[in-house]
Formats: C-alpha cells, structure tokens, sequence
C-alpha cells in the first residue's frame, strides 16, 4: 500500500492512474447506457438517437478530462492549461455539457408522459413542438448565466455583436420574427388551410424559420392535395398576404355555372338548381349559424344572407345561371359532383330544359323571330 502511495505521489504516475480510471468509468457507462437504452435491440430509432447523443456526451467530457489531466504534464501547454484552470474554463465547459444532457433527457421523459395517452396527431405535434421550445430556452439560459461572467463588457460586446449579426442575417432574423407573429398573434396554426406567399396547402408543421403545407390545387382542380410538401419561410408573413380558409369559418363561397338554351324554360332551371344547393345547405345549417356566431363575437362582420342563391344572366349561347352556396371548405369538389349529378338527373326528366354550348346555328330572323321584332324580307330579284 505504502508502495502504492508512493508510486502516486509523482504527478506523471498520478496522471496515467487518473487516466486509466477514467478510461474504464466511459467505458462502463457506455456498456450500461447500451444495456438500458438498447436491451430490445436497435430498432427503435428514438432509443437509439438518445444512446448515441449520451455516448456523445460522455465521449466529449472523457476528452476534456484528458486535456485537464495532461495539460499540466506537458511542458508546452502548461501556461495555457494554467489559464484555463484559472479562469475555470474547464468545469464551465463540463457543466454545460452536463445541463445539456439533463435537461434533453428530463425532456423526453416529460415527452414520454404527456403523449402516451394521447392518440391526436395535431395535439401530439404541438405538446412535441411545446417541449421542444421550452427545452431550448432553459438550455440557453442557464447556459448563458455559466458563461455570462466572462463577459467584462457585456452590454458593448452584444452590441457589436447584434449589430453585425442583424447585416449579415437579416433573412433569418426576418424569419425568426415572421415566427414569433405566427406564435403570437396565431394568424394560423397546424391543420389550418391556408395561402402563403401565393402558395395554397394544409398546414402540418410551424418552426422558426419555415412553414411546411401539403399542396393544394396547382395542377388538380377543386382545391384537392397534390401530395407535394410546401416550405414557405416565415419571413413571407412580412412580405405578402396570409389568407386563411379555415381558422374562424371553416366554409366558403362556392360558384357553379349552369347554361340553357334560350329556348329551355329557365325559370323553371333555375328552381332545380336551387333545390338541389338547399338540400345540401340544410345539412350543414346548424353548423354554419354557429360558427357566424363566434365568429361575429371576434370580428366586425355581418351575413346577412348564407342560404343559396342563382344568379341569372343572358350569355352569348343561352341563359347563365350561376348558383352560389356556402360549402365546407375541404369538400368542395364533393359538394360540386354531388349537386351536378342532381342538376343532370332532373334536367333529363324534363322536356323544356335544355343544355347550352356553344354551336353554329344559322338563324333566319325573317322566318323564325319574333312577329313584331322581324325583319322584312327582302324582294325577290
């Protein structure tokens, strides 16, 4: 034992012993990190980011404790291992990997708990996205109050530094701000429908610099998902206008043009086309009054009419009569298919009802106009 001592109190001894005993503790902390995180085998990609960010860790503070170590054994880096130690650069730098590590793992257990029971996606997104924030904040919070007091001139120094990073990053900075409207003033939120920019899609996804959407309309008609992903940067909140299709009222106004023949009996079209948007507006009444309610309890608006109405107007092939109805804003085209089929099935039933397009028609005003709107026949030569 007393060999032993000895042998220890030469700093290069005491340095290879230190070296080797920390060796062996990442070692085995890595074993049983494995055996904890990975005992079902690695298939699960969220145990698995989790092992490979703590190995991370470990393996960072390992090489930090080498450099504390045998810093002050060689001779060249002595005076910088002096200032360092000093200044405590050292437990600085382990103690922010140490907050990092604690707090992305109270992270997700936090995570763990909240969203197990919970089987909505948009409600999951959003306590993720919530988690993920407030991880974030505490990180460079307390992060900052460790390295704060090596700052002499702190005030002077962020504002060198703010200013040449407001020049140099003004796009990003324009986004960051573009999210913090987005989260403040909730102009829309995950599901929404919305136009961004010119771009038009179902919102799935909100971070702090870009917006992602499902595609909507492009090259597929009646407002119906492409398929395609969207990621429209935040900054577009400041640049262009938002238009939401959903949030408040989740209806809107749908045209569907419908064109006789002169000769059909119009009136008596126009009263089967609106018969068959009433059918459909019966549906969703109770639903849409609802909704006109809140929404007039947050904004000055008035409806003063929401059941269906035909227009009627003369074309240059027969009578227009373009029915308008409120329609729930995901169902569109089913409302239009449904509400055409209808016109098309009582059309066929009828005799004095006819389907205009356009055509050549030679049309003799002498013989076949009105009795006293013809013109006169002119003589034969």
């Amino acid at each position: 034992m007393r060999a032993m001592l000895d042998w220890l109190s030469v700093p290069m001894n005491r340095a290879v012993a230190t070296t080797v005993a920390t060796a062996l503790a990442t070692a085995l902390a890595c074993v049983l990190l494995r055996r904890w995180l990975l005992r079902g085998g690695t298939g699960d990609k969220d145990r698995r980011r989790v092992y490979i960010l703590l190995v991370t860790g470990i393996a960072v503070l390992f090489l930090l404790s080498l450099a504390y170590i045998w810093g002050g054994q060689v001779e060249a880096f002595k005076s910088i291992h002096e200032k360092l130690t000093s200044a405590n650069v050292y437990a600085n730098l382990i103690a922010t990997i140490m907050v990092i590590l604690f707090v992305h793992l109270l992270s997700r257990g936090v995570e763990h708990a909240v969203l197990s029971g919970s089987e909505d996606v948009e409600a999951r997104y959003k306590a993720r996205r919530g988690i993920l924030w407030a991880k974030s904040a505490i990180i460079v919070v307390v992060v900052a109050v460790i390295w704060l007091k090596f700052t002499k001139d702190f005030g002077v120094f962020l504002g060198i530094v703010g200013a040449g990073v407001a020049f140099a990053l003004q796009e990003p900075l324009l986004c960051m701000a573009g999210w913090l409207l987005i989260i403040l003033k909730k102009p829309f939120d995950v599901g929404d429908r919305v136009e961004i920019g010119g771009k038009v899609g179902d919102v799935i996804g909100i971070n702090l610099f870009q917006t992602t959407m499902i595609e909507v309309g492009n090259w597929v008609e009646a407002d119906q998902s492409t398929g395609r992903l969207v990621v429209a940067p935040n900054s577009q909140m400041w640049r262009s206008e938002c238009y939401n299709y959903t949030k408040g009222f989740p209806f809107i106004w749908n045209e569907l043009k419908t064109v006789v023949t002169f000769e059909s009996d119009w009136k008596k079209a126009r009263t089967i086309i609106l018969k068959q948007a009433q059918e459909e507006a019966q549906k969703i009444e109770d639903e849409v009054r609802r909704q006109i309610t809140e929404m007039q309890s947050r904004y000055a608006i008035r409806y003063e009419r929401l059941s269906p109405i035909v227009y009627t107007d003369i074309a240059a092939h027969g009578v227009a009569l373009t029915l308008r109805y409120l329609s729930p804003v995901r169902r569109r085209r089913e409302t239009t298919q449904k509400i055409c089929e209808e016109i098309l099935e009582d059309f066929a039933k009828e005799t004095d009802i006819d389907f205009a397009y356009p055509t050549t028609r030679f049309y003799d005003n002498a013989a076949e106009g009105k009795p006293g709107a013809r013109a006169e026949r002119p003589p034969n030569r």
